[in-house]
């Protein structure tokens, strides 16, 4: 193979994997409407659970699938308990 070739090849197995990076993202889109089907949309929110993409919806989901999730600062707000003010 000459230069060339091996450049094309290899340019080939990166479009390949941002291929496959960008079917899993538009997946993990499209899931919105299989698993959040009762959410509104401006109540979801993306967080990770090791490091994996997945839905969260602040108004419906319990406190058990808060601790699940990786802790940022967003997270840790959530958990804190809500103050009744008078």
């Amino acid at each position: 193979m000459n230069q060339h070739s091996i450049s094309l090849s290899l340019h080939n197995v990166d479009l390949e994997k941002e291929n496959q990076k960008l079917k899993k993202e538009l997946d993990f889109y499209k899931s919105l409407f299989i698993k959040k089907n009762n959410s509104c949309i401006f109540n979801l929110n993306i967080k990770y659970i090791n490091g994996e993409k997945v839905w969260i919806d602040r108004v419906l989901d319990k406190r058990e699938d808060f601790l699940k999730l990786d802790k940022d600062k967003e997270v840790d707000e959530w958990l804190q308990p809500i103050r009744c003010e008078r």
